[in-house]
């Protein structure tokens, strides 16, 4: 009896046994069938890797392009393009227009030019006075402020020219273009693959500008004795920004202008932008007045002289050189103290 029972156990144990593998199989058989039908269904044989000759999926649908919120049209991301502030930014609104006209020069008759004085100076944007150089932010109307780049925008707006540093007197004019290349460095081609098609193609690159690689501008100006107004004038006559140029183990070998602007023909565009005020948001000036009122400091790097020399061609120390651009000043102001007569 003993063994009739064990045997009717054993039998069906086998049946729960076979029972279970059956459903396995079947649940196994299933799950395969949806794996390898899935990707037969929506793989598109005609899409093949060139490199690896190995088919490849295609991306999924890309979603339908924003609205384009550029004034021309173009879709694509903004953040080049000067977005105007949709609101007030602050508590009263600011007029925008800011047709401000530049401060009207005296009349010098050149019988009245008794004494004169042509020098070149340097203005760091590193001195404490001289930050407002380095204010790097935009406007309500989305006009980046740094001064480097107020002068670039006007180029590039063909509103001013700028002139090729090979000399001071503005003889050669130098086209927007070419400020790009030696700001940016020369396009280069360069080859490109696809990651997903890897299909191979030529595309066209150039390095971004740095405006915080400026750090300094050379200013030519002219010191004049009105004789007929009895007054010592200065006339700024031309800006350059400065660029160096390094050696290979980090040493600045010099310090070069990028490109020459006439002053006087950028009164008007300097005049429409604002400087910076640390002190009071709410009472500012513009670049124009900054330099008519000479709130900036600078140190003279050559007169105008027998040797046509900058000070740092006969004069080596650096400290001696300052020195002596400080005697310079005080003999233009000490001229005009000189003329009076008591």
């Amino acid at each position: 009896m003993r063994a009739v029972i064990f045997n009717r156990i054993g039998w069906c144990t086998l049946l729960l046994v076979m029972l279970a593998t059956a459903a396995d199989a079947q649940r196994r058989g299933g799950t395969t069938r949806r794996k390898t039908a899935t990707p037969a269904a929506t793989q598109d044989a005609s899409l093949v890797n060139p490199a690896t000759g190995n088919a490849v999926t295609p991306p999924p649908t890309a979603p339908a392009p924003p609205t384009s919120q550029r004034p021309d049209g173009i879709t694509g991301p903004v953040v080049d393009t000067p977005r105007k502030s949709l609101r007030i930014d602050g508590v009263v609104e600011r007029n925008l227009a800011r047709e401000r006209t530049p401060i009207t020069y005296d009349y010098i008759r050149e019988d009245d030019r008794f004494w004169e004085k042509r020098v070149w100076q340097v203005i760091d944007i590193r001195e404490k006075i001289n930050l407002p150089f380095q204010y790097n932010v935009e406007d309500e109307t989305g006009t980046n402020q740094l001064f480097i780049n107020i002068l670039l925008d006007a180029i590039k707006n063909k509103e001013i020219e700028a002139f090729n540093p090979i000399d001071d007197r503005f003889t050669t004019v130098m086209p927007y273009s070419e400020i790009q290349t030696r700001i940016s460095g020369e396009e280069r081609t360069v080859r490109s693959i696809d990651p997903v098609t890897g299909e191979e193609k030529m595309v066209t690159t150039r390095d971004d500008f740095d405006a915080r690689t400026i750090k300094q501008y050379k200013i030519k100006e002219v010191w004049v004795f009105d004789k007929e107004a009895s007054a010592l004038k200065v006339r700024i006559l031309g800006i350059a920004p400065m660029v160096s140029r390094i050696n290979e183990d980090g040493t600045i070998r010099a310090s070069i202008p990028l490109f020459w602007v006439y002053y006087p023909d950028t009164r008007a565009i300097l005049a429409k932008h604002d400087v910076y005020n640390q002190n009071n948001d709410a009472s500012t000036i513009s670049w124009e007045d900054l330099f008519e009122m000479r709130f900036f400091g600078s140190y003279i790097v050559k007169e105008n002289n027998t040797y046509n020399r900058e000070i740092k061609d006969y004069i080596k120390d650096g400290t001696m050189r300052l020195l002596e651009g400080q005697a310079i000043k005080d003999r233009i102001f000490n001229k005009e103290q000189d003329l009076w007569q008591y």
